[in-house]
C-alpha cells in the first residue's frame, strides 16, 4: 500500500466532514467509524456459513429474506436477513455452471411507490424508501443482467417471490463473489441489516495442487446496524459508530496450526465500512505476511506477498496464509476498527505444506488493455448537491431509470472520474470489471468491479463490455450514498 492511502486511513474521520452539519452527516452516511476495541481475546471460534455446493454442473437454492431473531455480539436483534441468519449460505458454483436461485420476500407489506416513479419527485425519488421491498444481486459475477438472470430492476413486494437464473460462462474468472439485496431506495438498509451472502466460482485456479490443498475459509465482515432494541428500522442509524463481525460473530478466534497453509476468502460485505487488513502480534512488532491470489474475484497473473490489504465496502480478495511461527496474532481492520479477529498459530504442527508462488491462470477477458484498443471515452463527475432534498450525483444528476447510457455491445471505453467530493466513494460497476489505469492507490493494471474514488483525485480505468447486452448500473457502493442518488444506469446494445 503506497503512502496516501496510509495518511488517509491515518486521517481522523471529522476532517473528511468540515463544512457538513452533523445532522446532515448522520442522515447522509458520513459519520465517523467507531474507535479500535482494542488488543483483546475473548471470541469463540470461528464458524462457517453453510455451504450449499453444485451437482452436475448446477445448484438449486431457495432464499428467504426475512425478519430474524439472532444474537449479535451476545445482544438479541431482530434484523432483516436471509434465512434467520446473520448472513446467507455460501453458494459453491464452478465456471460454466447454472445457478438457480429462488428468492421469496416474506418480510413485513410496506408501502412502495416503486423504483422509478412515472412523474419523478424530488422529495420522494432517490431518498431511502421501501426498506421491505427486495430484489437480488450477484456482486462482481460476469453474467447476464436481463431478467431471469442479474436484473437489479426487479421488485418484490412482501408475499412474492421470483425465480432468478443465472448461466456462468465456462471462461469466468475463479474467485470470491457475494450476493446482496439491490432495490433502490432498500439497499443500504437491507445490506447492513445483514441481507447478503458469499459466492464462490471455482476454475483452473483452483486445481494447482498447493492451493487445492489449503483449507479454506469464509472470512465475511459486515457492520450490522441496531438500536438499543436490536432493531434497524430508521436510516439514520446506518451511520451509528458501532461494531464490525466476521461471519455473524464479533472478534471469533481462528486458529491454524504451524506449517499449515489456509486459503481465506475475505468479502467486504459492510454497507459503507473500508478496512485496511493485516495479521499483526500485539503492539505491531511483527506482521504475518498473506499470499494475494485474487482480487474482487479476478486472478493476479502471478501470486503477491502482501502484509496489508486495503478493501472498500465490496471489494474481495483471495489470499494464501501460512503458520510459521506459533504464537497469538491479531486480523486487524486499521485504525478505526482495530482488532476483528484473533489468529492463533498453534505449536502442534502438521506435515509442512507448501506454499504456492508463481503465476496463475487468468480468464481471456482479464487480457491487458492498450490504448490503442479503446473505442471511446468518458469524463464522470462524483458530487453532492446541498439543498431541501440534497442528493449525491453523478454528472450533476441524481439517478433516474430514464437516462442510461447506450453502449455498444463490444465497445471497450476509457473512463476518467473525478472526485469533487471530500469523502471517499467506492465506486462500483455491475457485470463487467475494468482495469486500472492510474489512480486510487492501486497498482496500474489491476483488475476490480470496485474501487476507491478519494477525496478530489482523479482516477483512471479502461473496460471492455464483452458478452451481455441489456440495462445495468455502476454506483457508490457506500449503500448510502447509492439509495441518495449516486447511481447511473447503462444499456449495453447490439449495433
Amino acid at each position: 500500500m503506497n503512502d496516501k492511502h496510509t495518511s488517509f486511513l491515518n486521517m481522523p474521520r471529522r476532517r473528511f466532514l468540515q463544512g457538513i452539519g452533523g445532522a446532515g452527516a448522520t442522515a447522509m452516511g458520513l459519520g465517523a467509524c467507531t474507535a479500535t476495541p482494542g488488543w483483546i481475546y475473548t471470541g469463540e471460534p470461528l464458524r462457517q456459513p453453510k455451504v450449499e455446493q453444485s451437482q452436475d454442473g448446477e445448484l438449486n437454492t431457495k432464499v428467504i429474506a426475512r425478519m430474524g431473531n439472532f444474537k449479535l455480539a451476545g445482544k438479541d436483534v431482530f434484523l432483516r436477513c436471509y434465512n434467520n441468519k446473520p448472513l446467507g449460505n455460501t453458494l459453491d458454483v464452478r465456471a460454466g455452471d447454472t445457478l438457480k436461485l429462488r428468492l421469496r420476500n416474506d418480510l413485513p407489506f410496506s408501502p412502495y411507490d416503486g423504483l422509478c416513479l412515472t412523474k419523478p419527485d424530488p422529495s420522494i425519488d432517490n431518498t431511502p424508501r421501501g426498506f421491505n421491498v427486495t430484489n437480488m444481486h450477484l456482486h462482481g459475477l460476469h453474467v447476464s443482467p436481463k431478467k431471469p438472470a442479474d436484473d437489479i430492476f426487479i421488485t418484490l413486494q412482501s408475499g412474492e417471490h421470483f425465480d432468478y437464473e443465472y448461466h456462468i460462462p465456462k471462461t469466468h474468472p475463479p474467485g470470491t463473489y457475494f450476493y446482496h439485496a439491490h432495490v433502490h431506495g432498500s439497499t443500504a438498509m437491507q445490506v447492513a441489516s445483514g441481507m447478503a451472502g458469499c459466492l464462490i466460482v471455482r476454475g483452473e485456479l483452483d486445481d494447482i495442487p498447493e492451493i487445492k490443498a489449503a483449507e479454506e475459509k469464509v472470512i465475511f465482515i459486515q457492520t450490522q446496524r441496531f438500536d438499543k432494541d436490536g432493531k434497524c428500522e430508521s436510516f439514520s442509524i446506518l451511520n451509528n459508530e458501532d461494531k464490525a463481525y466476521i461471519n455473524g460473530q464479533y472478534q471469533p478466534v481462528i486458529r491454524i496450526k504451524k506449517g499449515q497453509v489456509q486459503r481465506w476468502r475475505l468479502v467486504n460485505a459492510s454497507h459503507m465500512v473500508p478496512f485496511n487488513l493485516s495479521i499483526q502480534t500485539y503492539r505491531y512488532t511483527t506482521t504475518m505476511p498473506m499470499t494475494l491470489l485474487c482480487r474482487d474475484g479476478n486472478p493476479l497473473p502471478a501470486t503477491k506477498e502482501i502484509e496489508s490489504l486495503y478493501m472498500v465496502a465490496g471489494n474481495r480478495a483471495d489470499v494464501l496464509v501460512k503458520g510459521f511461527d506459533p504464537g497469538t496474532y491479531f486480523l486487524v481492520g486499521g485504525p478505526d476498527y482495530g482488532t476483528l479477529a484473533t489468529v492463533i498459530v498453534e505449536d502442534e504442527a502438521v506435515p509442512d505444506m507448501s506454499l504456492y508462488a508463481g503465476p496463475l491462470p487468468t480468464a481471456p477477458e482479464l487480457a491487458p488493455i492498450p490504448e490503442s484498443e479503446v473505442t471511446f471515452g468518458r469524463r464522470l463527475d462524483f458530487d453532492f448537491v446541498y439543498g431541501e432534498h440534497p442528493k449525491f450525483t453523478i454528472n450533476n444528476q441524481p439517478f433516474s431509470c430514464d437516462d442510461t447510457w447506450k453502449i455498444p455491445l463490444n465497445a471497450v471505453e476509457e473512463w476518467e472520474v473525478y472526485n469533487h467530493t471530500a469523502y471517499p466513494h467506492p465506486f462500483h460497476i455491475h457485470v463487467n470489471p475494468f482495469q486500472v489505469v492510474s489512480g486510487g492507490g492501486i497498482d496500474p493494471g489491476t483488475w476490480l468491479d470496485t474501487m476507491e474514488f478519494p477525496p478530489f483525485q482523479r482516477i483512471k480505468f479502461r473496460t471492455r463490455f464483452l458478452g451481455f447486452t441489456g440495462k445495468y448500473v455502476f454506483h457508490c457502493h457506500n449503500l448510502m450514498h447509492e439509495d441518495m442518488g449516486m447511481m447511473q444506469g447503462v444499456e449495453v446494445i447490439e449495433t
